[in-house]
C-alpha cells in the first residue's frame, strides 16, 4: 500500500513537471512572437520616426469617434502614466501627427486628435502584420479557432492583472450572449446585430463594443468558459 501511495506520488509529480515545462514552452513562444514582431516594427517604423508607443496611440485614436480621445483615456487603454501618454502625445504633435485642444464643455480636459497626415501613418495597409498572418495561415481553420479562444482567455488573464489595457473583445462586451443556441458552428448571439456567430467570428477589437457590468462580464465569462470545461 506504501509503495503505491509513492507510484502514484510520483506521477502526481511527473505530471506537474510536464505542465510546468510546457506552461514555460508556451511562455517562450509568446516571447519569441512578441519580439520578432516589436523588432519588425522598429526596422519598418523607425526609419519613419515612429516608435512602437507612439504607434499605439495613434492607433487607438484612429479607433475612436472623430479620431479624438481625452489624454487620461490614451493612457488608461494603453496602461501607461499619464506623464508618458503626454510625452508622447506632444511628440506626436511636434510631428504633425495629432493636434491638442481643451475639451469646450470642460477647458480642464486636454483631447488629442488625430490630423490627415496621423491618420495616414496608421492606416490598416501600413499597419498590417502580414508575416504573422502569412504565419496563422499555416495553421488549419480548426487550429485558428483554437488559437483564436486561447487568446481570448490569456488576454483577459492579463487584463485582470492590470499589464495590458482594456481590449474590446466579445467576451467583456455588453452585446455578448455566449452559448445562447444550439447550434455547435454558432452558439453565441451578438444583441448589437441580432444575430448567432461562433467562435471564429470572436473579436479581440471591435469597434461596436460597449463595456459590459462588472457582473454581465463575469457571468457571461462563465458561460463562455463552462462550454469548454463540461
Amino acid at each position: 500500500m506504501a509503495e503505491l501511495r509513492v507510484i502514484n506520488s510520483g506521477k502526481k509529480s511527473s505530471a506537474l513537471q510536464d505542465a510546468a515545462a510546457l506552461t514555460t514552452q508556451l511562455v517562450a513562444g509568446l516571447e519569441k512572437i512578441g519580439l520578432a514582431m516589436k523588432s519588425r516594427t522598429w526596422r519598418r517604423e523607425g526609419r519613419a520616426g515612429l516608435g512602437p508607443l507612439q504607434r499605439q496611440v495613434l492607433t487607438l485614436l484612429r479607433s475612436k469617434p472623430g479620431q479624438c480621445a481625452q489624454v487620461s483615456t490614451v493612457a488608461n487603454e494603453l496602461s501607461v502614466r499619464l506623464p508618458t501618454a503626454s510625452e508622447v502625445i506632444a511628440t506626436l504633435e511636434r510631428k504633425q501627427l495629432l493636434r491638442r485642444r481643451r475639451d469646450m464643455s470642460d477647458g480642464r480636459v486636454v483631447m488629442a486628435q488625430l490630423t490627415a497626415k496621423g491618420n495616414r501613418s496608421c492606416a490598416p495597409s501600413s499597419r498590417m502584420p502580414d508575416r504573422l498572418a502569412t504565419a496563422a495561415e499555416a495553421l488549419s481553420a480548426p487550429e485558428q479557432v483554437v488559437l483564436l479562444t486561447s487568446l481570448v482567455k490569456v488576454i483577459r488573464s492579463l487584463q485582470e492583472q492590470g499589464e495590458i489595457s482594456v481590449a474590446r473583445m466579445c467576451v467583456s462586451c455588453r452585446y455578448f450572449r455566449p452559448n445562447q443556441h444550439d447550434n455547435a458552428d454558432r452558439p453565441h448571439h451578438c444583441d448589437y446585430i441580432n444575430a448567432p456567430f461562433g467562435d471564429r467570428s470572436l473579436r479581440l477589437d471591435c469597434h461596436e463594443y460597449e463595456p459590459a457590468s462588472t457582473v454581465q462580464v463575469n457571468e457571461a465569462w462563465a458561460n463562455f468558459t463552462g462550454s469548454r470545461t463540461a
